[in-house]
């Protein structure tokens, strides 16, 4: 992907060139596979859906970061993509630690277990056994994918239920959300750190 749409610093998507920049590339080699993937859940689904981030390695992505579910800024009225460059405090600690953690943007692809927007509510039991077929699907579509970090319970959760037998490297890691990490910041920071750091380690 292009270095420019790759912000050194959080909340990226206050510049709305950046955004515009990134969804010029939606149609990519790299990413048309991704953009029609999501679009097939929207339909499907009957349900919001935000675009993957071009800020990422598209399908050559070795790395998966699944998070829960999409939050606010992913709408439309926001930026309509899953990224570490919107706004909202989940986005800014993932893209801080991945920071710290040395683990490259351009090596990752975010995306959440349950991925149409839930309207305020955490995933249930039956949102995240609908989702098991579209984590498969996304699965097939990263032939280069080498690890996963799962971020949190409810990603956990999903994964248990649909992701093992992969041949994958497993790394778990608390939620980015503030909500989590501020419950034990000094234990629960580290970890998410880790669990990107070691990821990075896979890879190599």
């Amino acid at each position: 992907m292009p270095t420019n749409v790759f912000p050194a610093s959080p909340k990226g998507h206050r510049d709305p060139r950046l955004v515009a920049r990134k969804k010029a590339l939606l149609q990519t080699p790299d990413m048309k596979p991704l953009t029609e993937f999501a679009q097939k859940v929207a339909g499907e689904r009957k349900a919001d859906v935000p675009l993957f981030d071009p800020a990422s390695g598209g399908v050559k992505s070795k790395v998966l970061l699944l998070l829960e579910s999409p939050g606010p800024e992913t709408g439309r009225a926001a930026s309509g993509l899953h990224s570490l460059d919107n706004e909202d405090p989940t986005a800014v600690n993932t893209f801080t630690a991945l920071k710290e953690s040395g683990l490259a943007r351009s090596a990752c692809l975010s995306w959440n277990i349950v991925p149409w927007y839930l309207k305020g509510h955490a995933p249930t039991p039956a949102d995240l056994r609908a989702a098991v077929p579209y984590l498969v699907e996304l699965l097939r579509i990263l032939k280069e994918l080498k690890a996963v970090v799962v971020l949190g319970t409810p990603a956990g959760t999903g994964w248990n239920l649909s992701g093992r037998g992969y041949g994958l490297k497993v790394f778990n890691a608390p939620h980015p959300a503030p909500h989590s990490i501020n419950r034990d910041r000094a234990t629960r920071w580290p970890q998410l750190v880790e669990a990107f750091r070691q990821a990075a380690e896979a890879i190599k």
